[in-house]
């Protein structure tokens, strides 16, 4: 068992991981925090990349949506994500699907989803220092879709009119915002988060609208972990992590 950890989580969650991938992170948490509809919960939703499933898990802890089903083409964090789903007692909310994003589709997954999230592989394949194991490689890697490939499986299974939230790279936005644009997305709110006031961006968080009118994206204020000159966090960001959501200012309309 040394390959593995089991972690208490927000929102009580106890999660199985595998130390040969990539652990629970700032990013899924926030991403997390991302997804949700202005009013009430969604009905059908679904995850590309689920790993593990604490995304998935999270937003099942805080009745985000009905159902959620949750895409995961590594078959050890598929399995590890099963038993997540189950020991956590979501069995009836989230729906695990071992398989490729490039293959999914409406019919494969019975219809069309309300919305779309990701935690996509942020670097190109060969770039970059290899991990010491296939399963991270994978995980941080473009191995098994680049970001074309995820907004274009988001485009499948995204109703007209849906949204699909995704984490990115600052460094990539261009690729990302090009990517949305053809597979049918129009970006519509975009959040920089900054270590710190004096640092430059780490993360991007986007929420694109499928058949959206071209136009009209928001650009909020920047979310900032820390404040400056202390490791002590801004009451924004505190905020976040007691509440699981964004305040109302950084979601999409």
């Amino acid at each position: 068992m040394s390959d593995y950890r089991l972690d208490r989580i927000n929102d009580n969650i106890t999660l199985l991981q595998s130390t040969r991938g990539l652990t629970f992170t700032t990013d899924a948490y926030l991403l997390s925090a991302f997804v949700r509809r202005p009013v009430g919960r969604f009905g059908r939703i679904a995850e590309l990349g689920a790993g593990t499933g604490a995304v998935s898990l999270l937003l099942a802890a805080r009745g985000r949506a009905a159902h959620i089903t949750a895409i995961e083409v590594q078959e050890l964090f598929y399995n590890i994500m099963k038993e997540n789903i189950a020991n956590n007692g979501f069995s009836d909310v989230i729906k695990p699907v071992l398989g490729d994003v490039r293959e999914m589709n409406e019919s494969i997954l019975g219809g069309t989803f309300d919305a779309v999230f990701a935690n996509p592989p942020y670097l190109r394949a060969g770039s970059g220092f290899d991990s010491a194991h296939d399963e991270a490689n994978i995980a941080r890697r473009e191995i098994f879709g680049s970001i074309v490939d995820f907004c274009d499986a988001a485009a499948r299974l995204c109703r007209q009119g849906g949204v699909f939230y995704l984490v990115y790279r600052p460094e990539r936005l261009a690729e990302l915002f090009s990517a949305l644009r053809s597979a049918g997305f129009e970006p519509k709110q975009l959040t920089l988060l900054f270590p710190d006031a004096e640092s430059a961006p780490s993360l991007i968080f986007c929420a694109a609208r499928r058949g959206g009118k071209p136009g009209g994206l928001r650009i909020t204020s920047p979310l900032i972990i820390y404040e400056s000159g202390s490791r002590n966090e801004t009451e924004t960001f505190r905020r976040i992590y007691e509440t699981g959501m964004f305040p109302e200012e950084f979601n999409i309309k």
